[in-house]
């Protein structure tokens, strides 16, 4: 018998055998086109909000994300093939430099449908440099896919976007990739989770051998046996009930003491499912299977466990597993109600997450839609930016591919055309008057000052009015970028602009010698910046030498006082301040360290009290914390970096009670400047949490090249009998320039690395003179 599945886009087949499933193509694009293929049917346009799934996936570089991602598109029917990413023929790594590297650049969205349900979906980047593609797409997904390399087992940066999903609290499911590969150990992998990841792993699924003799996976809730040939071209597979096969007793017999292992583990994890195992007696056999897929999901969207899942993306095995998973385990948008706004019930709420250019549209504005409906064509008004903006079209998007809406409804992702002003971390509502109500109705004013409104929302807003942001991570590197001639200045301008707008961890500044410097996240960053703007904007822009972004800040308190005459609206206003600054407690400064002002105090003096206490103290508070943090932004008096990690304390405060804001935060920058070109500073240096794995016979020269002429720490050292050893530690980013390739040559390309940012930390007196001088030497003033 044959049928046609439209939904799945392809020609299903049923043999004689009822287990055995085979999918073909059909046999021309025309057909294809006539079935829908490609296309989500009309019915899942108009999709309940709980059959819509916002899903992304997410792990270190390498693990296999978007070669799981096409054997998905490709299962579902979306694609007619399946891509690959050496061959670079990818779906989702649509851009010139990410097919070029053979890498994932930038998030990439696209929706199709499984099993009745739409599937909203969202590749991420693994490498460190691009960690901000992976922190706002965190910010707006219900569920990720968290995938892991079998043989290498859970590296730096799968430890990395695992936190990011815990900062958003996303429930994820993971998926053990390259069972088929030699070494491959789904033990070790496992043990990772609970010690790196700190979290149960919940393994649903037992695989079928291991290497080269890995076939299928036995589903551990009803013991059903599925197999996969490994053909790439094919989504052909077979499932049939363990029980009833011969010859596979001892097959049998290890996947029912696992299934026993499995629901005394989700017990443990779910009282609920709890109940209902000691109700029929802690007996397998009996437990109810729709109890035990409500108590995997409960479970899954607490974060309790970690449901495991295995099998080979690259050859097509364990991948409709994973698909059904997403449906029947990872919510929908309304099972998780987080950071929204109760008050704006059913009218237009959204957030934008992600900002792109087109050639032909301008900008694309993607955005989580949280309540109500975006027509096309409607008015919103951005709460951020304190404008009205036109969305003239509603676009799905399927990675570089565009389908037209007439509208979008709550718990889509969705892309709007047409927006101006909208930027990274935006509130978009459907009037004004909404945000109005809303604001008042939490007490927490209307926000008017457009200079204080950050072009990126780096972290939650306390007021219940605004979406709560992101968090933006610091860059670590930057350079200065020219053009050849001045008459090419306006197009880089409009370049960095638009770049700027897409990627807030991009920043760009103008040097005392009004030279352009851009800083970013690491070498290859920078790089791919470089080469955007000669492919995309056709400015063919030179780069300086690439330096690491310091910070700095106080070697030891100082106290210091102002006093300030100042004109506002034709009257003058005296002005006394005093201020005691310390450096944040502490020698390992992360967190910390991206904030110039950590914490605001005052003396309780019977003056102060009368200022910064009652109905006007949190204005008057907010407007000298403004203007301290201006201050710590704009130059430090080492090398015009920007200072952090300073404690503030209002020793003194003198002047009217009527005095305007805008004088206070003057007041504040200008003691704080004045105070920091009196005191004692000292440099931060960014520190990076380095995991190596080296051959034993290179152990020595590597261990001795990181603790000294890389100034490195170690803090562990494991032996491993598959990879050798692992040796993990820190070491300063400014002395692992180049390391890629010093360590292939001293290693033979045997070991391999990766790396990611942890903290600051102060530089050693006797270096920092040298990095002043040799900074001061190569460029001048820095910055």
């Amino acid at each position: 018998m044959t049928l046609i599945n439209v939904l799945r886009g392809r020609v299903l087949s049923y043999g004689t055998n009822s287990t055995h499933c085979r999918y073909g193509r059909l046999p021309s694009i025309q057909q294809l086109r006539a079935y829908g293929v490609g296309k989500i049917p009309q019915s899942l346009l108009e999709a309940p909000v709980d059959r819509i799934r916002n899903v992304g996936i997410a792990a270190h570089i390498d693990a296999g994300k978007t070669t799981t991602t096409e054997r998905m598109l490709f299962t579902a029917g979306v694609t007619r093939y399946s891509g690959l990413v050496d061959r670079g023929d990818t779906v989702m790594d649509y851009m010139d430099q990410e097919r070029a590297r053979g890498i994932t650049i930038t998030a990439a969205a696209i929706s199709f449908p499984w099993n009745e349900h739409r599937i909203n979906f969202v590749d991420t980047p693994g490498h460190v440099d691009f960690t901000m593609e992976v922190e706002r797409s965190m910010r707006v997904l219900d569920g990720a896919i968290a995938v892991y390399d079998a043989v290498k087992g859970i590296q730096a940066q799968s430890v990395t976007v695992w936190r990011q999903a815990q900062r958003y609290d996303v429930p994820c499911i993971a998926f053990i990739n390259k069972m088929d590969r030699p070494r491959a150990s789904a033990t070790r992998t496992l043990a990772h989770m609970d010690s790196k990841l700190n979290i149960t792993p919940l393994v649903l699924q037992m695989p079928v051998g291991v290497g080269s003799n890995f076939t299928g996976v036995v589903d551990l809730l009803d013991l059903h046996i599925t197999t996969w040939p490994g053909d790439i071209s094919s989504v052909e597979f077979q499932r049939q009930d363990l029980t009833k096969l011969p010859g596979k007793e001892e097959l049998l017999q290890k996947a029912i003491t696992a299934r026993q292992e499995m629901f005394e583990q989700l017990a443990e994890m779910d009282e609920t499912f709890m109940e209902h195992y000691f109700s029929v007696g802690g007996e397998a056999s009996q437990v109810d299977m729709e109890q035990a897929l409500a108590g995997i999901r409960r479970t899954t969207i607490t974060r309790a466990g970690l449901p495991v899942l295995y099998g080979s993306a690259l050859k097509n095995r364990g991948v409709e597993p994973v698909l059904d998973s997403i449906i029947k385990y990872l919510p929908c948008p309304t099972d998780l109600i987080k950071n929204t706004v109760p008050d704006y019930a059913q009218d237009f709420c959204a957030f934008v997450f992600k900002i792109t250019h087109d050639p032909v549209r301008g900008a694309l504005v993607f955005m989580r839609v949280y309540s109500g409906e975006l027509k096309a064509g409607a008015e919103v008004y951005n709460l951020n930016r304190n404008c009205v903006e036109c969305a003239q079209r509603v676009i799905l998007i399927s990675a570089d591919e565009y389908n037209e809406l007439p509208s979008i409804g709550a718990g889509n992702i969705a892309v709007a055309v047409g927006m101006k002003q909208a930027v990274t971390g935006d509130t978009l509502l459907s009037t004004s008057t909404l945000g109005d109500r809303v604001m008042a109705s939490t007490g927490s004013g209307k926000h008017r000052d457009k200079k204080a409104a950050r072009q990126v929302a780096d972290e939650p807003n306390d007021s219940l009015a605004k979406l709560p942001g992101m968090k933006v991570p610091e860059p670590v590197f930057f350079c200065t970028v020219e053009v050849t001639s001045a008459a090419h200045q306006p197009a880089l301008e409009r370049g960095l602009q638009c770049l700027c707008r897409e990627d807030p961890s991009l920043r760009v500044s103008t040097g005392d010698d009004q030279e352009t410097i851009v800083s970013g996240m690491g070498e290859l960053h920078i790089e791919i910046i470089k080469d955007r703007l000669l492919k995309e904007y056709k400015v063919n822009a030179t780069l300086g030498p690439l330096q690491v972004a310091y910070r700095e800040t106080l070697l030891s308190p100082c106290r210091h006082i102002v006093e300030k005459k100042l004109p506002s609206g034709g009257r003058n206003y005296n002005i006394t301040l005093e201020l005691e600054l310390s450096r944040t407690p502490g020698d390992q400064l992360s967190d910390a360290a991206e904030k110039s002002l950590v914490n605001l105090t005052h003396a309780k003096t019977s003056e102060l009290n009368a200022l910064l206490t009652g109905d006007l103290a949190e204005a008057r508070l907010q407007a000298l914390r403004q203007g301290l943090e201006d201050a710590a932004e704009s130059v430090g008096p080492l090398l015009s970096f920007p200072i952090r990690c300073v404690d503030a304390r209002i020793v003194k405060l003198v002047c009217k009670p009527y005095i305007p804001n805008d004088l206070l935060a003057l007041t504040a920058q200008l003691c704080f400047q004045e105070a920091m070109q009196l005191a004692e500073i000292t440099l931060l240096e960014p520190i990076m949490s380095m995991q190596i794995v080296v051959p034993p016979e290179h152990f020595t020269t590597v261990l001795g090249d990181l603790t000294g002429p890389r100034r490195g720490m170690v803090e562990g050292i494991v032996e491993d009998e598959v990879d050798g050893t692992v040796l993990t530690g820190f070491a300063p980013l400014d002395t692992l320039r180049g390391y890629s390739s010093l360590i292939r040559r001293q290693t033979s390309g045997l070991a391999s690395y990766s790396m990611t940012f942890s903290h600051y930390t102060p530089v050693p007196k006797d270096l920092q003179k040298q990095i002043i001088a040799s900074m001061t030497y190569n460029s001048g003033d820095v910055i």
